[in-house]
C-alpha cells in the first residue's frame, strides 16, 4: 500500500466509533482502493512480463552468436614506430639484381 492507501485506513478505523463516513462513502472508498491495488497489481505484471520477454530476446542473440563462432573482430596489429622498422642499408639497382639471381652458383 502507498501513503495514500495507509492513511486512508487509518481515517476509517479511528473514526469507526463514531462513524464520520457513511456507508455508501466507505464502500465507495474501498472500492476506490480495491481499483487502484487491481491497476498497480496490472502494471507489475506487464513490467514483468516485458522484461523477462527482453532478457529472453537477448538470451537468444546472444546464443545464436556465439554458435556461429562468435563475433568477428580483427585483432589489433602490434604498434610500430618509424625508429623501430629497420631500413635496409645497401640497395641493389634492378639490373644486378637480376643478373646476381641468375647465377645462383660457380659457373663451369
Amino acid at each position: 500500500m502507498d501513503h495514500f492507501e495507509q492513511e486512508l485506513t487509518r481515517m476509517m478505523r479511528d473514526g469507526h466509533t463514531d462513524r464520520p463516513y457513511e456507508d455508501r462513502h466507505r464502500y465507495r472508498l474501498q472500492a476506490g482502493v480495491r481499483a487502484r491495488q487491481r491497476a498497480r497489481a496490472a502494471w507489475m505484471a506487464t513490467a514483468s512480463v516485458l522484461t523477462i520477454a527482453g532478457l529472453g530476446i537477448g538470451l537468444l542473440l546472444l546464443a545464436s552468436t556465439v554458435a556461429q563462432g562468435g563475433p568477428h573482430t580483427r585483432q589489433p596489429r602490434p604498434v610500430t614506430s618509424a625508429e623501430s622498422v629497420p631500413t635496409p642499408s645497401t640497395v641493389l639497382p634492378a639490373s644486378s639484381a637480376q643478373v646476381g639471381a641468375g647465377s645462383s652458383g660457380p659457373a663451369r
